[in-house]
Formats: structure tokens, C-alpha cells, sequence
């Protein structure tokens, strides 16, 4: 069984040889060879270097992506991998050396389609007033970029696939990417919800999803995305999605944008003035009030496909 680990990356040089370290020290399961593909996303292929550098103990290959976008990039790694299984992690995550091996474990267990587990965020000590600990918004930081569902190894999370962090996912490629001209819709490059959308396509194909506890990954957060106002555009893009991943489904849910819509409203009402009075009162915005109210706007306001760009050229 032949195994790639698919990581995307764009002019991030630090993080990515942070990544690669983090492959080179994986436990490789047992019967399985492991090949590392790196789809670097920047004009003038940087990444070379950092890959050369790092040579970890596996086959690794790197192609250049230039045209910006997630799904673009995801798609032309796809079709580059040459793995049984593709396993997706991205260049600020580090890989606990039981990452891979807890998910074939998972998967062979179960005989599901994807497998995936939990994404932590740490705050880079050149965040905001020296990291996690000193970040005056460091709850609010880490709820938005962490995701664990604290399941049992096993479990089934197919309907949970709006919520499920695709660093740290590996999938049975047959079954899951080969669609053509790629799993990922290019439509959303610049906004994200490629996986959401990818996800909940294979759902309702009838694949099958689980949850590896033992499979976690360490999201580094940098400065640039470590404070409010960044996070509070991402928590409103994350509402657009709500809406977006429906519409763009053959047919669209148009009710069920409709209800994700109304939803919205509701929360945005309620959400707002305590979120407003949190932060007067105690000079932090409040993590739950702060994400509901954003997420409430972006579901009201989905249609606004120029609003703020996460990835491709305003990729941080």
C-alpha cells in the first residue's frame, strides 16, 4: 500500500520545513511505503529549497502550482499523487509521529472512506503579546482554528461534514478524488469551503467518514491571523460557507439556505449587543457572542462572493 502525504504551501517557508520535520519523524504503519508530494502554490516555486533542505527519509516530489487558489492547488496535487490512500496536511500543521498510523488503523478498522482527527491551534510565540498565553483574544483565536469533536476512534462522522478539518484527513483515493477535472471546485479558491463542499458531495454519494482521536495535528497560528479582526473575516466567511456549500450541490438546497439564512438573522439579533457589551466591558471579545455574530452576518450577507479573500492572492 502506497501512501501520500499531499501538502499544499505558498511563501511559507518556516512553516513548511516545520511540516516536513514533522513528516520525517512519522511512525510508518506496518505493509505501507510513504511518498510526500508538495504542491507549492507561489509565483517563482520557493518551496525547491525548503524541500531540499529538509530531505526526509521518504520519496518526495514537488511540482509548481502557479495559478493561486486552495482548490486549484489541492487538485493539481491530487492528480499528481500517486498513493492508495492521500493523506492531506498542510504547510502550518505538524503531524504527531502517530498521525498516519492511527488513521490506517481507523480505516482498516472500519472500512470508511476518509478518516479524520483533531486539529489543535497554537499561537506562534510572535503572536500577539508573546503567544496563547499573553493573546488578550486567544480564546476567540484558538475555537476558530481548533477542531475536535472528542469522539471515540471509530466513530461515524459523515453527518458531521461541515465541521470536519480536512489537515490531518487521509481518504481511500479511488473512492473520494477521483473526480474529474478535480475533487475540489475551483470556484471557491479564493474563499475556501472546497473541503466542505467535497465533503457533503461524497456524503450524499454515500461514502463514509470516521473520527481518529489518535490522529492529531498542531496548527501553527502566525500573527498576521492571530488577532480579531482577521479571525472575525474568517468566522464571517465560515457563515458564507453555511449558505455557499448548498447552493453550489446539483440540485441547490435552496430551503436549506433559506433556513441556514434565517438562522443567521436570529443569531446576529441575539449574538451582537452581547458580543458589543463583552468587549466594552472587559476590553475582549467574547468567544461565543463574537462567533455567532459574525457567522450570523456572513449567512445573511453569502451572496457577497467579493467580500474577503482567504486564500489564493490573499492567501497569510
Amino acid at each position: 500500500m502506497l501512501i501520500t502525504i499531499l501538502i499544499p504551501t505558498r511563501n511559507r517557508p518556516r512553516p513548511l520545513a516545520r511540516a516536513l520535520a514533522s513528516v520525517a519523524a512519522l511512525t510508518v504503519p506496518e505493509g505501507a511505503a510513504v511518498e510526500v508530494l508538495v504542491a507549492d502554490n507561489s509565483a517563482d516555486f520557493n518551496a525547491r529549497t525548503v524541500v531540499e533542505e529538509a530531505a526526509p527519509p521518504f520519496s518526495v516530489t514537488t511540482i509548481h502550482v502557479p495559478r493561486p487558489g486552495v482548490a486549484t492547488v489541492r487538485n493539481a496535487g491530487v492528480a499528481a499523487a500517486k498513493g492508495d490512500l492521500v493523506a492531506f496536511l498542510d504547510d502550518d500543521c505538524e503531524a504527531d509521529p502517530g498521525w498516519l498510523a492511527a488513521q490506517v488503523a481507523t480505516l482498516a478498522a472500519t472500512g470508511a472512506d476518509g478518516s479524520f482527527g483533531p486539529r489543535i491551534a497554537r499561537i506562534a510565540e510572535d503572536g500577539p503579546r508573546g503567544g496563547a498565553a499573553g493573546a488578550p483574544d486567544a480564546a476567540l483565536i484558538a475555537s476558530t482554528y481548533s477542531r475536535d469533536l472528542h469522539l471515540a476512534d471509530g466513530a461515524d462522522v459523515t453527518d458531521r461534514d461541515a465541521h470536519l478539518p480536512l489537515p490531518g484527513a487521509v481518504f481511500l483515493a479511488a473512492r473520494c478524488l477521483a473526480m474529474r477535472p478535480g475533487p475540489f471546485d475551483p470556484r471557491l479558491d479564493s474563499i475556501g469551503a472546497e473541503d466542505v463542499l467535497l465533503f457533503r458531495q461524497l456524503r450524499e454519494a454515500g461514502r463514509r467518514f470516521v473520527w481518529s482521536p489518535g490522529a492529531r495535528v498542531v496548527e501553527e497560528i502566525p500573527a498576521a491571523r492571530a488577532n480579531p479582526s482577521f479571525v472575525m473575516r474568517r468566522r464571517y466567511v465560515s457563515g458564507q460557507h453555511r449558505c455557499i456549500v448548498p447552493m453550489m450541490l446539483e440540485p441547490p438546497r435552496r430551503g436549506e439556505m433559506l433556513g441556514h439564512m434565517l438562522k443567521g438573522g436570529a443569531a446576529l439579533a441575539v449574538a451582537a449587543p452581547l458580543a458589543l457589551a463583552g468587549r466594552g466591558l472587559t476590553g475582549r471579545w467574547p468567544e461565543r457572542a463574537t462567533g455567532l455574530t459574525m457567522s450570523g452576518l456572513g449567512k445573511l450577507t453569502w451572496w457577497r462572493r467579493n467580500g474577503p479573500a482567504l486564500y489564493g492572492q490573499g492567501h497569510r
